[in-house]
């Protein structure tokens, strides 16, 4: 009867142990999950998408309202970063659910930001891409990846490039919208609208 209940007893510490083993430890470490390899031709790539991003989040009709000064700021926001890496949250070739892609910026003042949210997911069954770009004065001088670029066609890897300085741009504007956007309006504006109205 005791051993029973010691083998019920254990069952559940098991089960927690399993899990771990099984699905928390399995894909970490991969070979995959550092982008550390150099690729000097993805350099230029990365710099037309920077300018691209930059025309994207001042000129766009996707983001109406823009200020005339949300241009300089873009740029001036990008000239505060060392670096920006992109990693999975649970690891390139995890196969657990919400296994989102996320970026870790580092600005030149020695200031890092994780876990900037990029909205893409990976799966073990299609390895996401891996970068590190390296920047001076916004302008991409090195770039890393974990090799999968070229399992592909060099144009495959223009969203990778495009999403990464998007959504750091988009970090800062949800930081700094005021660098972006007008104040927004108070009580004492909308009064105004009112004695206004005829």
């Amino acid at each position: 009867m005791k051993l029973q209940h010691y083998i019920l007893i254990s069952i559940f510490p098991l089960g927690i142990l399993f899990y771990f083993i099984v699905f928390e430890i399995k894909w970490q470490n991969s070979v995959l999950d550092i982008p550390n390899q150099q690729n000097d031709k993805i350099i230029n790539m990365m710099n037309i998408a920077i300018d691209k991003e930059i025309d994207n989040h001042t000129k766009s009709s996707f983001s109406p309202g823009l200020i005339p000064e949300s241009r300089q700021s873009t740029i001036d926001f990008l000239k505060q970063i060392k670096s920006i890496e992109s990693y999975t949250r649970y690891g390139v070739e995890s196969s657990r659910a919400r296994n989102n892609l996320e970026l870790k910026i580092v600005f030149n003042n020695g200031k890092e930001v994780s876990e900037v949210y990029t909205g893409q997911t990976c799966s073990s069954y299609i390895p996401c891409l891996l970068i590190k770009a390296e920047l001076k004065d916004g302008k991409a001088v090195k770039v890393f990846t974990n090799g999968l670029e070229k399992k592909g066609s060099p144009d495959w890897i223009s969203n990778d490039l495009n999403l990464l300085i998007d959504k750091s741009i988009s970090y800062d504007i949800q930081q700094n919208p005021t660098h972006y956007f007008p104040p927004s309006k108070t009580q004492s504006d909308f009064e105004k609208e009112w004695e206004n109205q005829k």
